[in-house]
């Protein structure tokens, strides 16, 4: 008493001074930097080692998750508002949101010590990141509350804000950024956001939520600055030589010593010291055309007993399949096959050799005959588990095929919608544009097939990248593709080569019901998810139950049906 008598009275009244606070921070240049690289660490938080949003395809057709995670409870339609996925997307994307409502409350305390063009630039980086934020809550969630302002506890209690006006704030945020931010950067700076992430995002947001015009003008912004351009090689794009291309708009750039993923050993095959983890499904291979441009319903160049042949090369640079040379741990090269009497495989580096395959002797090997080369390098054998290789956000593939759909469907058909498809098509082939001899180049102008030829393109070329959950939610096509047994690869080794050809239908999605007949003898496939659930209440997620036990605001509710 005698001590606390003696002294300042202000000294109750401080804050600790081993912490900071926004009382206290916010007040030098450093410290707004330090605080805007705190919101970007909410971008690509992980999940069982992989970023989420590589995850999140996981609960698509595309992709399957072996391990019994949340990504496969959400594919079978088993989620609950007690998911642990569905609340952390929805926690780690307010704590982004958080970070950022404190950072533009606050930075003003800084403004005179900090140069106008930093202080403008981590201004537009801290909304682009609020918008991003708030973009992937109201596509997984629907309405969720609006907080633009920091708030006391007490206050915290909040209405879901309807998704309307929760998406034009998103809009203005972006419509700020892109006039506040610059158009690269070089250094150890590479990797922020950039006029062209504003513009970018805000195209793939309004064309989720069919604002085709301004959808269509953000994605010809970006178009028209002239900065961006595809990386020429499809396959090398997601590795280490492909990073931070001019392809690339928004990326995650994964560090040593600060995070790194663990991608390569889940998805790797086992072969490789891997896992299978996030395995492709049939309905993804099958979905890539012949070189002929037509379906495999529809081409004579399909073979089922070579299935990578005669396709778009796209498909042979995404899956690793039968007949791929591939890296194993120690530097060994050897032969990819998943044929069920192919106990063996070759080895062709360092030496010729036989070796045990075990593609097919491990139980938990690719269910499917297909593992995912995205994002797998060969320079991320030895430490699989501590991969640096960026992860893209955004990149120019998507603008244009943003800009293509949104022109599409507002029928303003013109030279320019198919220079975008077109120029996406070649790259797969590595081939200009314009050598349309060279790729089954788009020359249709009906609006019906080019609706169809642009959601195939969509479907193959983002593959892998997180986007195709939101895809089959607008196109209202979920409940089809996402309902019923999950086919896996033929264990019988008299159906492996001459299994049924699905029938496609207009938006590429497979019909397995000829596959139906064989199911007849057990052991004739290996069987993913028997069945997916997929109901009509599943194009929102919950809300988490952990939110609903503390918000007791009578306008904060659950979503239909859970």
């Amino acid at each position: 008493m005698v001590l606390i008598l003696s002294c300042n009275k202000d000294y109750l009244n401080r804050f600790p001074e081993s912490d900071p606070n926004s009382a206290t921070y916010y007040t030098t240049a450093d410290q707004l930097t330090l605080a805007i690289n705190a919101a970007y660490n909410n971008l690509s938080y992980q999940q069982d080692g992989f970023p989420y949003q590589m995850q999140l395809e996981g609960t698509s057709d595309l992709v399957w998750q072996r391990p019994a995670t949340d990504a496969q409870t959400i594919g079978l339609g088993q989620h609950t508002s007690n998911t642990t996925m569905i609340r952390t997307i929805w926690t780690q994307s307010y704590i982004g949101i958080g970070r950022c409502n404190a950072l533009l409350e606050n930075m003003i305390k800084a403004k005179s010590v900090t140069t106008a063009a930093q202080y403008s630039r981590i201004e537009g980086e801290a909304k682009f990141l609020r918008a991003y934020y708030y973009g992937t809550l109201i596509s997984l969630y629907g309405d969720v509350p609006l907080v633009v302002k920091s708030i006391p506890a007490e206050e915290s209690y909040l209405a879901r804000t309807p998704k309307a006006d929760v998406l034009n704030a998103i809009f203005s945020d972006l419509d700020s950024a892109a006039a506040k931010l610059p158009l690269s950067y070089t250094g150890t700076d590479i990797g922020r956001a950039t006029k062209t992430s504003a513009l970018a995002f805000k195209s793939r947001i309004a064309l989720y939520n069919a604002k085709w015009d301004v959808a269509a003008a953000a994605s010809k912004a970006v178009i028209d600055l002239g900065y961006h351009a595809l990386y020429p090689n499809y396959r090398n794009l997601f590795m280490y030589v492909g990073e931070n291309s001019r392809e690339s708009i928004l990326a995650f750039d994964y560090k040593l010593t600060i995070r790194t993923n663990a991608a390569p050993q889940n998805n790797q095959a086992r072969n490789s010291s891997g896992f299978s983890g996030l395995i492709p499904t049939r309905a993804l291979a099958d979905s890539y055309e012949c070189t002929d441009g037509l379906t495999i319903d529809k081409s004579t160049l399909y073979s089922t007993a070579d299935p990578f042949k005669n396709r778009d090369p796209r498909m042979r640079q995404t899956l690793l399949g039968d007949g791929d040379t591939w890296f194993g741990a120690g530097g060994i090269t050897f032969n990819m096959t998943f044929h069920p009497d192919s106990t063996t495989c070759s080895r062709y580096t360092p030496t010729f050799a036989k070796i045990p395959n075990l593609e097919v002797t491990n139980a938990f090997s690719s269910y499917s005959g297909f593992i995912m080369k995205k994002y797998l390098d060969p320079q991320d054998m030895a430490v699989p588990n501590q991969s640096e290789l960026a992860f893209m956000l955004i990149r120019y593939a998507e603008v244009l095929l943003n800009y293509a759909e949104a022109k599409i469907e507002l029928n303003q058909i013109d030279a320019s919608v198919l220079d975008a498809i077109n120029l996406v098509r070649a790259r797969g082939y590595g081939v200009a544009a314009t050598q349309t001899t060279l790729y089954p180049a788009i020359k249709t102008t009906n609006q019906v097939q080019l609706r169809a030829i642009v959601r195939r393109e969509r479907k193959i070329e983002l593959a892998g990248e997180g986007l195709r959950v939101f895809d089959i939610r607008r196109w209202n096509i979920a409940e089809k593709v996402m309902n019923g047994i999950l086919f896996g690869k033929a264990m019988n080794k008299a159906i492996y080569y001459s299994l049924p050809k699905p029938a496609l239908d207009e938006n590429s999605s497979p019909d397995y019901t000829s596959f139906n007949s064989l199911l007849s003898v057990v052991g004739n496939f290996k069987i993913m998810d028997n069945p997916r659930v997929f109901k009509s209440n599943n194009l929102l997620w919950p809300i988490p139950q952990a939110e609903l036990d503390v918000n007791k605001n009578p306008g904060f509710k659950q979503n239909p049906g859970y």
